[in-house]
């Protein structure tokens, strides 16, 4: 079943040392498998330091590896200090790991652990990977998750029923059951039905992507990937999970489905709601009924439903979100999607041959 990261907020000294040069910081959140550590000039992800301690008297050294750094910009959006999250090598390999290990534990069973308060959001993350596992529970509990994880599908389930996830974090690929069956089974729990599941995998096609959509994922991470990306997407995902009382049905970056593709499917789904397009500072709503495309806005400019759609069909990039409900009114198109995006490819190739 899935576990919970024991981790306590702990100001103590330590010292990093890589590339012959030390440096003396101060440790912040601190779990059985890594710190984030305080550091005004923070050290690039990959690494290798030498970290040590003396949080009793003696001294204590292990090797360590930068995971993720936060500059200054990052660190505020995050409400943290800049700095780095180390996470310790995976095997004990000498009498000096074995001391730094007993002094760990011991830090962590002499203080309270983190409590948990009203605004932390709590994210289960499954993948059967252990070291990655680590990494990322290490990571997002740096970041203010409360983290639970899993090293299959059923054991991500069973986390998330008993955990009450603001989001799951799942790899595509798993034993006993993968990310996408997970994602069939989640819908079959009431409970479960508006928890936000992103999908993490090496293999990142077209179809694969467009799958994990298909089957209700409101993000798709291809591996490999920064863990500060992790830690943003999922802030994201967890946070807008519910949009004033809207259910949200779908959720991703433009550029990983596309919008031809996107607006086909809702069409050839018949889904009912609004598909709000965000790019830069500008937003478009567009309604659907039974899976025909009626209306369409957009902040920046005041155009028929038609031409506002020729527009936003140029778009590559931006973030899209459906939400169950809002698509009442006076149809002010006609033609089906197919139909719009023959229009549009149309037009494109006049302009291109124009230019």
């Amino acid at each position: 079943m899935g576990r919970r990261v024991a981790r306590i907020i702990l100001n103590l000294t330590v010292e990093l040392t890589a590339g012959g040069r030390m440096v003396r910081a101060v440790s912040q959140d601190v779990t059985p498998f890594g710190m984030f550590v305080r550091l005004p000039v923070p050290l690039p992800v990959g690494t290798t330091v030498e970290l040590s301690m003396a949080a009793s008297g003696a001294r204590v050294t292990t090797i360590a590896t930068v995971v993720h750094a936060l500059g200054d910009d990052e660190a505020r959006m995050l409400g943290r200090k800049a700095g780095v999250g180390v996470v310790f090598r995976d095997s004990l390999r000498n009498h000096a790991d074995l001391e730094f290990q007993a002094e760990l534990v011991r830090l962590i069973e002499s203080n309270p652990q983190v409590n948990p308060i009203t605004d932390e959001l709590r994210i289960v993350v499954a993948d059967p990977q252990t070291r990655l596992l680590e990494r990322l529970s290490t990571s997002l509990g740096n970041a203010g998750f409360a983290v639970a994880t899993a090293t299959n599908g059923m054991e991500a389930l069973g986390a998330a029923l008993s955990r009450d996830p603001d989001v799951v974090l799942a790899e595509r690929n798993m034993p006993v059951m993968d990310g996408l069956r997970l994602l069939q089974e989640m819908g079959n729990h009431a409970e479960l039905a508006g928890v936000p599941v992103m999908l993490m995998s090496e293999l990142s096609t077209d179809l694969v992507r467009l799958e994990a959509f298909q089957l209700g994922a409101v993000d798709f991470l291809p591996k490999p990937f920064t863990v500060l990306e992790v830690i943003l997407r999922a802030r994201r995902a967890a946070r807008i999970g519910r949009r004033d009382g809207e259910r949200v049905l779908l959720r991703g970056a433009v550029e990983q489905l596309g919008l031809p593709s996107l607006l086909t499917m809702l069409e050839q789904e018949r889904k009912t709601g609004v598909l709000r397009l965000t790019r830069d500072e500008i937003v478009a709503w567009l309604s659907f009924v039974d899976g025909r495309l009626v209306r369409a806005r957009a902040s920046d400019k005041r155009d028929d439903s038609r031409s506002t759609v020729m527009r936003i069909l140029d778009w590559t990039v931006g973030n899209f979100e459906l939400s169950a409900g809002g698509a009442e009114g006076d149809a002010e198109l006609d033609d089906s999607v197919t139909h719009l995006l023959l229009e549009h490819a149309r037009v494109s190739d006049e302009n291109r041959g124009r230019a």
